[in-house]
């Protein structure tokens, strides 16, 4: 299988190493391709979840927030301070409108009209304050909406949950980070529940090979190196949880592939970086599908938790921000 590309894809003949591939068309291919025999600790890297069920469509009220951040935005962009805005605040502002009246335009047709935005009084930094509350809060909300629903409707709450999350965090950065142009998500076919975990757990299988071959190339005793090593750790033990999850309801645990083929060799500390982040970005559809199958709240909850952390993971390695994180694109 092919690791770090990251989505989630049908299974691929040979595992590679960006994301993980999988057989699944649910989920765009990762980066590692399962090849020749793979470190001890290797896992080996599952087919991708392919998305093919129609969205929700929630009530005109429920995409009023959506609108409300999106005009907010808008209005920062040309507004009293926009000559203070840098080329790069200005991207991810502008970004930020698309993202939401995407969100919004999802949610329903026609959108609802959205109240002017006035903030002439406000200085810039006090206008972005703002919108990074707004977004904070959206998240609460989404995530709260994403735990009390089930398939579809929940992948698509806590896809916005995932997303509001981590433009609140950008918006507060002194660096804005990169963004992923916006684009409609890919419709998600909802899997019975043991299947996603089965496909997550070959993508962990993937990612533990992955970060083997990363850290390998990242200096002695650097910061990189130590962060890589608390994060492999966390993915084992993560998917060690979901392989006695899988025993515990006598299903078959997918096995890791010998070897996987990375979509970036790993040859210097930047490339690692650079592998270490398309595998997290590769992840994330594979918790957004364990997230959309999920049968009961704790589930749901720990498929949620886990896609917030890849975004997290994947952003500190340089991963730009994505509109509908968790769906395949």
């Amino acid at each position: 299988m092919i690791i770090g590309l990251g989505l989630a894809a049908p299974t691929l003949a040979v595992p590679w190493l960006a994301g993980c591939a999988s057989d699944n068309p649910a989920v765009d291919t990762p980066a590692l391709t399962p090849s020749a025999p793979a470190p001890a600790d290797t896992a080996s890297a599952s087919a991708t979840p392919s998305p093919t069920a129609a969205a929700s469509n929630p009530a005109a009220e429920q995409a009023a927030t959506e609108q409300a951040l999106a005009a907010l935005a808008a209005a920062i962009l040309v507004g009293p301070h926009r000559k203070q805005l840098s080329k790069d605040r200005r991207q991810l502002l502008t970004f930020l409108r698309n993202a939401h009246t995407a969100h919004a335009e999802a949610m329903t047709t026609p959108l609802p009209t959205a109240a002017p935005v006035k903030i002439d009084r406000m200085s810039l930094n006090s206008s972005l304050a703002l919108l990074s509350r707004r977004e904070s809060s959206a998240a609460g909300h989404y995530r709260r909406a994403a735990l009390k629903t089930k398939g579809s409707d929940a992948m698509l709450w806590g896809s916005l949950s995932a997303a509001a999350g981590s433009f609140a965090a950008a918006i507060g950065s002194p660096n804005p980070p990169a963004t992923r142009p916006v684009a409609n998500r890919a419709p998600v076919e909802v899997l019975p529940e043991v299947a996603a975990v089965q496909e997550l757990v070959g993508q962990l299988h993937a990612i533990v090979y992955g970060y083997q071959l990363a850290i390998g190339k990242l200096k002695m005793l650097s910061r990189q190196r130590a962060k890589a090593e608390r994060e492999l750790l966390a993915e084992r033990v993560f998917r060690d949880q979901l392989i006695a999850w899988l025993r515990k309801r006598s299903a078959d645990v997918p096995a890791a592939a010998p070897a996987y083929v990375p979509s970036v060799v790993p040859r210097s500390p930047a490339t690692a970086g650079k592998l270490l982040m398309r595998m997290q970005i590769a992840l994330q559809p594979f918790c957004g599908l364990w997230l959309a199958a999920a049968t009961t709240q704790p589930d749901r909850q720990q498929a949620l938790t886990a896609l917030t952390k890849a975004i997290k993971t994947a952003r500190s390695w340089g991963a730009p921000l994505a509109a509908w994180p968790g769906f395949s694109s």
